[in-house]
């Protein structure tokens, strides 16, 4: 950065005095020259190094303080006076004036023409581009090299850190870390509690502060009591990457005016960064679509030799030499959670996040367990085979699924998930495990609310009334018994299946059949009669009770109405 202290130190304002002498001062940003006489009006831009010779204000003290002001708050770097036939000598009022300001207020000869001075500033200012070129390419260059040799984040972040000496941190967009310098560990906790504070970096908005106007737009500061943190956000076209963390020394103006020396060197490491991302988001990518396609080849069932199948696996990391069990989960949500940051999305993304979502908790559930998992997101549903210790295969699989529902339910609260839980479990059954689960989740669907737990062990019932749906004979036998009732109570309002079942549930009870359905006694015994009138079945003849409670379960199985439930209404 050029700056008034390198303007002073040009061979041609060598017989130049600098009156408000300030070290801040002297390090203003010049970006330009020019020579103007009054008025100012808007022909100073920020940044400019102002030349005059003051005609027009010899002996006008007050015009001269005016146009200097005028100078000053136009945002000029500097003002620098001729000396001698307009103005012999600079009043005291204007050097107070820039004295207090902190501006500099430069006297220079008349004998020194404006031509040489500009000349050399500009030649000065050329320079600088062609140096900070020469440098961005240097930059440029080493920092494509560390990508080129593969060596990735880790080594970007340590020549940052050789390059600024300052403590550096890259962490992913959910300011996770990643990768972190020897000295970081005041910077990690200084993050950490910003993170608690102020939660996920991605929905954190920033307001712009004075200090901070200047400032690229994927580069924020961060205070704090003993120091301040640049943060850099790392972005690609598609979205953001991830943040690299500085701890700056300094704070404020300083560190502001600190960081534009080093602007180059940080844009570079923030695009070369978001090639490191990028190319460590294509690999994990690939890696679990691999993944995905290879379990989803276990439940199918569709290898075609256990060496290709152990082959696979072992270049997958994964261990089938164990017992595993499967687990189909299933999100109940028909459309995106109404506060959910995707509810603008469409159902397809919305349900694709909350896959990744499952399949990312699936994998810190089973480290948290201690056990081996493999999962698969397909068809609206999540595979997961989950390793077994014990011949009790229901003792792992309900600690796991409650672990991973809590997990899952502090990212979205509102998440309804039913789960299919498998009966057999051992090594390489992995089609009939699945099968199992899938069977399991079905059937839960058709008798239970969302939200369940299904097992294939509790099915057995269900299963063989899955089997009878298939018998034509059966099916119209069914019709002719249900189909009065459902006509009654279609007409009349009175849900007469839903009392058959209550009163079957109850044994025949019917005073408890009664208070259940919150009935006076006499009008639960005329729905009774109804019953028997409609179907031509007596209620104390156990073989036609059974014959309207199969006729009402199938009818129910057909229709996906759970057991107990009215579908009339």
């Amino acid at each position: 950065m050029f700056t008034v202290k390198d303007v002073m130190a040009l061979p041609v304002m060598d017989q130049s005095l600098l009156l408000t002498a300030y070290e801040a001062s002297k390090q203003n940003q010049v970006e330009w020259v020019s020579i103007i006489e009054a008025p100012v009006e808007d022909f100073v831009r920020k940044n400019e190094v102002v030349l005059t010779t003051g005609i027009g204000y010899k002996d006008q003290i007050s015009q001269l303080l005016t146009f200097v002001k005028e100078v000053k708050e136009a945002g000029a770097a500097a003002l620098i006076v001729s000396i001698g036939h307009y103005i012999p000598q600079l009043p005291e009022p204007v050097i107070s004036y820039c004295s207090e300001q902190k501006f500099p207020l430069v006297q220079l000869p008349w004998d020194v023409r404006f031509s040489e001075v500009t000349q050399q500033i500009s030649s000065a200012l050329n320079q600088e581009e062609r140096d900070a070129v020469k440098r961005s390419d240097s930059i440029r260059k080493e920092l494509l090299e560390i990508v080129l040799r593969g060596e990735g984040l880790g080594e970007i972040t340590s020549y940052l850190q050789k390059q600024l000496d300052m403590p550096v941190i890259v962490t992913d967009r959910r300011g996770r870390f990643k990768h972190q310098t020897r000295n970081a560990e005041r910077l990690k906790s200084l993050w950490n509690d910003y993170l608690l504070n102020q939660g996920d970096p991605l929905s954190y908005s920033y307001e712009d502060g004075v200090e901070t106007r200047s400032l690229p737009s994927n580069m924020h500061w961060i205070s704090t009591p003993q120091s301040s943190i640049l943060q850099l956000t790392v972005q690609t076209a598609r979205e953001i990457q991830g943040f690299i963390l500085i701890q700056w020394p300094s704070k404020g103006i300083k560190a502001e005016k600190e960081l534009l020396d080093h602007l180059i060197l940080l844009e570079h490491a923030a695009t070369t960064s978001a090639l490191c991302f990028l190319h460590d988001q294509t690999a994990l990518e690939t890696e679990l679509r691999l993944k995905d396609d290879f379990v989803w080849s276990l439940a199918k069932g569709t290898f075609e030799s256990l060496d290709d199948t152990l082959s696979r696996a072992k270049s997958l990391h994964y261990d089938l030499d164990t017992d595993y069990l499967c687990l189909i989960a299933k999100p109940e949500n028909s459309q995106p959670y109404p506060h959910d940051n995707h509810a603008s999305h469409s159902y397809s993304n919305w349900l694709r996040t909350i896959g990744d979502i499952l399949e990312e908790e699936t994998y810190h559930a089973g480290r948290t367990m201690n056990i081996k998992t493999m999962s698969t997101f397909q068809k609206e549903e999540l595979i997961i085979f989950v390793e077994l210790f014990t011949e009790k295969s229901i003792e792992t699989a309900y600690p796991f699924i409650d672990l991973l529902q809590y997990r899952l339910e502090q990212k979205n609260p509102q998440a309804i998930v039913s789960w299919g839980v498998a009966k057999t479990y051992g090594r390489y059954c992995f089609n009939v495990s699945f099968q199992e689960a899938k069977a399991a989740l079905d059937i839960g669907h058709a008798h239970k609310e969302k939200g369940f737990i299904s097992t294939f062990a509790d099915t057995r019932f269900d299963r063989a009334l899955f089997a009878m749906t298939e018998n034509e004979e059966l099916e119209e036998i069914t019709e002719i018994t249900i189909a009065p009732l459902r006509k009654y109570s279609k007409e009349r309002g009175i849900d007469l299946v839903h009392t058959f079942v209550v009163y079957n549930q109850h044994k025949g009870n019917v005073s408890q059949t009664a208070r259940a359905l919150n009935l006076h006694r006499q009008s639960l015994l005329y729905r009774l009669k109804k019953i028997e009138n409609l179907t031509g079945c007596s209620l104390d003849d156990s073989d036609e009770l059974f014959l309207i409670d199969l006729s009402v379960r199938l009818h129910m199985l057909r229709s996906g109405t759970p057991y107990g439930y009215s579908s009339f209404h």
